[in-house]
């Protein structure tokens, strides 16, 4: 089953659809990164995918708005974090294939940074899984999702668009309790997915309380490209953090009350963000369709 199949499977007659649609999310995320060693450790942090996503919307918006092109030196200004961390981020994305460079024929001191097809195909699947989650729980008209696939201009434009997504993870970082404590920390929003999807699997409709269920510390860091250990602490401080609860004996964990809420909150805020950056993306292109002809191309640059 792929991650769209995952979401058609939906009953909507069920009485927890909700928990059904984020046990979907979370094992899709997880698939995603299931054995990419490569990618976990390129984007193990938050930091790092938003620094990625700058370059994109960056990028599109040039080609779409006659924004600057980005360069190292511009997103070294707009991001957060030291100049160096940036610049070391970028040229493994370089080695990864996920990232080019294009010199400025005018001035070979400047070097453009351009994301490529790997990139992109990447962050094409990543985005469609977002919009699936926000339709199947009515944040979104159907559509969007698939729409991503079968028109270039709409990809284009929501990416564009999707400064909207980063600004409000930035302006909210810290309001979310233990997700951003898991965020925060070497594969840690991996592993608070891992942590809802089992707590998704074994909620009943109507039950108070956390179900406990078993986690696998080993097969978890192994699918992750961590060591056991990393793992194992970071649940341990999570316990002491009251983020969870822990039977060791048996091998169990739960989600504590509290950071169920938590984790609820920053998923519907995350995904009201996707909505509203998809719904920004149509009406782009609608406006853009009944501009004048001459207007179109105006300020567009191909890639």
């Amino acid at each position: 089953m792929d991650l769209q199949e995952s979401f058609e499977a939906l009953d909507s007659r069920a009485p927890d659809t909700y928990a059904q649609a984020v046990e979907a999310y979370c094992d899709g995320i997880l698939r995603l990164h299931w054995n990419e060693r490569l990618i976990n450790k390129i984007f193990g942090r938050a930091l790092q995918s938003h620094a990625a996503g700058r370059l994109v919307v960056q990028h599109y918006q040039w080609q779409l708005r006659g924004a600057p092109r980005p360069t190292l030196a511009l997103l070294q200004r707009r991001m957060p974090g030291g100049a160096r961390t940036l610049a070391t981020f970028f040229a493994v994305l370089r080695l990864a294939g996920m990232v080019a460079v294009d010199i400025d024929p005018g001035d070979r001191r400047v070097r453009y940074l351009v994301p490529t097809p790997r990139l992109l195909d990447g962050l094409r699947t990543w985005v469609r899984h977002h919009l699936h989650c926000a339709e199947a729980l009515g944040a979104l008209p159907p559509g969007h999702a698939q729409r991503l696939d079968s028109d270039t201009d709409y990809f284009a434009a929501f990416l564009a668009g999707a400064d909207h997504i980063l600004d409000r993870l930035a302006e909210t970082r810290g309001r979310f309790g233990g997700w951003d404590w898991f965020d925060q920390r070497d594969g840690g929003g991996r592993i608070a997915m891992l942590l809802l999807r089992e707590h998704c699997r074994v909620h009943r409709p109507g039950e108070e309380g956390s179900t406990p269920f078993p986690l696998r510390a080993s097969e978890l860091a192994q699918r992750l490209g961590f060591s056991h250990s990393h793992v194992r602490n970071l649940v341990n401080e999570a316990t002491a953090q009251g983020h969870l609860t822990q039977d060791a004996p048996r091998g169990l964990v739960a989600l504590t009350p509290r950071f169920q809420a938590e984790l609820q909150i920053w998923l519907q805020h995350l995904l009201g963000w996707f909505a509203e950056t998809a719904a920004m993306a149509q009406h782009h292109l609608q406006a853009r369709s009944q501009a004048p002809t001459h207007n179109k191309a105006a300020g567009v640059h191909n890639p």
